[in-house]
C-alpha cells in the first residue's frame, strides 16, 4: 500500500515538473500587442541562472520613454513563480503560477495562457484582476 502511494506521489511530482517546463518553453520568446500604442514582452533565459526565464515588458507611449517592467519565471516550492523585479533586479512581489482550476487565490496567482501564437498573462487574487500582458508571438530582433 505504501509503495503504491509513493509511486503515485512520485508520478505526480514528475508530471508537475514536466508541465512547468512545457509552460516555460511555450512562454519563451518575444510577444507584441499593437492595440493601443504598442506593448512588447520578451521571455529569454537568464544569463546567470539557466532554469530561470527573464521577462521584460515595454509599454510604448505617444511621447517619452517606454514604461519598462522586468519579471522572472522560476522554479519554486509550489511549481513555478512569476516575480516582478525592481530596478536593481531584486524581486518586489512573487506570485505562484496557477495550474488548473484548484487551489487558493490568496496572495495572488498568475495564469499563463499560451494558445498557438497568443499569450495572455493575468494576475488574479492580489487586488483587482489585472492583465500583465496579452498579445501575439513576434520575432526577436
Amino acid at each position: 500500500m505504501r509503495a503504491a502511494a509513493f509511486c503515485l506521489l512520485f508520478v505526480a511530482a514528475c508530471a508537475t515538473t514536466a508541465s512547468d517546463r512545457v509552460a516555460a518553453e511555450q512562454l519563451r520568446g518575444c510577444w507584441i500587442n499593437r492595440d493601443a500604442g504598442a506593448t512588447t514582452m520578451r521571455w529569454l533565459p537568464d544569463r546567470t541562472r539557466p532554469e530561470v526565464l527573464a521577462g521584460t515588458r515595454h509599454v510604448y507611449r505617444q511621447s517619452g520613454a517606454p514604461q519598462v517592467t522586468r519579471y522572472t519565471l522560476e522554479p519554486s516550492e509550489q511549481g513555478s513563480s512569476v516575480c516582478e523585479l525592481d530596478s536593481e533586479g531584486a524581486a518586489t512581489k512573487c506570485w505562484i503560477v496557477a495550474r488548473g482550476e484548484g487551489g487558493s487565490l490568496e496572495g495572488g496567482r498568475v495564469f499563463i495562457d499560451t494558445h498557438g501564437e497568443r499569450l495572455r498573462m493575468t494576475l488574479v487574487g492580489d487586488g483587482p484582476t489585472r492583465v500583465i500582458f496579452q498579445g501575439n508571438r513576434d520575432g526577436c530582433d
